[in-house]
């Protein structure tokens, strides 16, 4: 309702709709920005991209719906983020832009490599058996009985633990600004991009 409200009064363009929207979000959209460019720019870049977000949302209020707010925003400082990312590319390093131009569509590889840098982050927050877990199911493609076994674990243990982490990575992940059920390079990366090292 509140979201509804600040919406409504944003279309009308009320500038302490504004201030609210930049008090109340900004956290939100910072995260995603810095989980984005932080490794590579620094954190003035990560605030004027912030910045940024919110004048794009003031610009086109007319395409913020009721219920859409975060995810809206959370395009926005995805793409924000990647824009510049690209804009000042020569400040990664070799090694990063062979990874990043190896045959690939540039900017579906820098996506590739952004969820890839934000899965490792998220794993990090699981235990290390659940961890172990999943990079074994998803990256070994060692099916159930195996882990069970490998693990020393029941296999009813290992698919609740899976399922755990699982819903544990999906918030993880959508608190960071991705979609986790629709994101195609969710599904199509495959936990790839995090399995080497991840398992002893």
């Amino acid at each position: 309702m509140q979201e509804r409200i600040l919406i409504g009064r944003l279309k009308q363009h009320q500038p302490q709709a504004l201030e609210e929207l930049i008090e109340t979000y900004s956290p939100y959209v910072g995260t995603i920005v810095r989980n984005i460019i932080g490794k590579y720019l620094s954190e003035s870049d990560v605030e004027e991209l912030t910045a940024d977000v919110f004048l794009a949302v003031w610009e086109h209020t007319d395409q913020l719906k009721a219920g859409k707010l975060t995810a809206y925003l959370a395009a926005i400082a995805r793409n924000r983020a990647k824009n510049r990312i690209r804009g000042y590319h020569e400040t990664v390093n070799l090694e990063d832009m062979i990874e990043i131009g190896s045959g690939e569509d540039l900017e579906d590889a820098i996506d590739r490599k952004i969820l890839g840098e934000l899965l490792r982050d998220v794993l990090d927050t699981l235990t290390e058996k659940d961890r172990e877990i999943l990079v074994r199911y998803y990256y070994c493609y060692e099916n159930v009985r195996q882990i069970a076994e490998t693990l020393c674990l029941s296999e009813s243990a290992v698919k609740m633990r899976m399922s755990r982490a699982r819903k544990k990575l999906q918030q993880e992940l959508i608190a960071r600004g991705y979609a986790y059920e629709e994101s195609p390079a969710v599904q199509q990366i495959r936990f790839a991009a995090i399995g080497k090292g991840a398992v002893s």
